[in-house]
């Protein structure tokens, strides 16, 4: 984060979509900071995380060695099918995303 000059910490996820055939995705943050000048400050409202997932993962410019699951089961689904999925990954820097969203 300290070396972040302006940008997004996003903590948690709810919803989104996958666009399976273009990589196309939007995911929503549940929560959200911004972070100025390598400091976490103020919550975002609504946050979105857009992009094409090929090309969000040459964005990746650092990743923490801080791994761990979420202890909570999600579920994944379509059509009115579901199927409980975990979750979880070490803290990551992406460069360039785009983001959607109000600050509170």
């Amino acid at each position: 984060i300290a070396s972040v000059k302006n940008g997004i910490y996003a903590v948690s996820f709810g919803g989104g979509q996958v666009d399976i055939t273009s990589g196309k995705f939007v995911f929503g943050c549940t929560e959200a900071y911004m972070i100025e000048n390598g400091k976490v400050t103020q919550p975002i409202k609504g946050a979105m995380l857009i992009g094409n997932g090929p090309d969000a993962m040459h964005r990746v410019s650092m990743i923490g060695n801080d791994m761990k699951l979420d202890t909570g089961i999600g579920m994944c689904g379509k059509a009115g099918q579901g199927v409980p999925v975990g979750v979880g990954q070490p803290h990551l820097r992406m460069n360039q995303m785009t983001v959607g969203g109000t600050r509170v």
